[in-house]
């Protein structure tokens, strides 16, 4: 009877837990991040809003290009992210102007996120200094910051901390070593 409800309460506490989504990528060279995107360009963030098309919440960024190195971009272009970090979301603020290496897909217009090479242009040096010259300049193409400006950012693997599905499995472990705690004492 005590093992029914151990197992009971334990199901009831954990069988509302929200799905677990962690991000975690490889660091790529900027030529992988070249290779591997469907369009790299320099845009300023001119809107940010909720994109309540995707599942996750996705946010959608629209961004006024000023310089081309790959891809069929247009002055101005979205790409959608997704809401949070622990999804792989990246970050963008209003007004500021980044690197973007953008994926697409048939499902998807451009999309960005962590494990992409995207950054601020003030922290892109390594970035631009391998790309060279844009194959198209755009709208107000404003110069790139001098490489002793800003020393070029590192990126890591990236990674997010755990979604709360994680900390659920851990609750089903303790359950578990209790439950067989309580069939030993019976059995003893």
């Amino acid at each position: 009877m005590r093992w029914l409800l151990v197992f009971l309460i334990g199901l009831a506490s954990f069988s509302h837990s929200s799905e677990a989504r962690a991000c975690s990528c490889m660091k790529l060279t900027p030529a992988e991040g070249l290779s591997s995107a469907y369009a790299v360009f320099i845009g300023e963030v001119t809107k940010i809003e909720p994109n309540t098309a995707t599942k996750f919440g996705g946010i959608e960024i629209t961004l006024r290009v000023s310089e081309v190195w790959k891809g069929e971009v247009g002055e101005q272009v979205e790409v959608r992210t997704a809401g949070t970090s622990a999804a792989c979301g990246y970050r963008f603020v209003k007004g500021e102007r980044y690197l973007v290496y953008a994926d697409r897909d048939e499902a998807d217009p451009m999309r960005v996120s962590l494990c992409s090479r995207t950054a601020l242009v003030a922290n892109a040096e390594e970035d631009l200094d391998f790309l060279g010259k844009p194959t198209q300049e755009l709208g107000d193409a404003s110069a790139r910051p001098k490489s002793n400006d800003r020393k070029a950012r590192r990126r890591d693997n990236c990674s997010a901390s755990p979604g709360p599905g994680e900390h659920a499995a851990f609750g089903w472990v303790l359950l578990l070593f209790a439950g067989a705690a309580l069939a030993l004492r019976r059995i003893a």
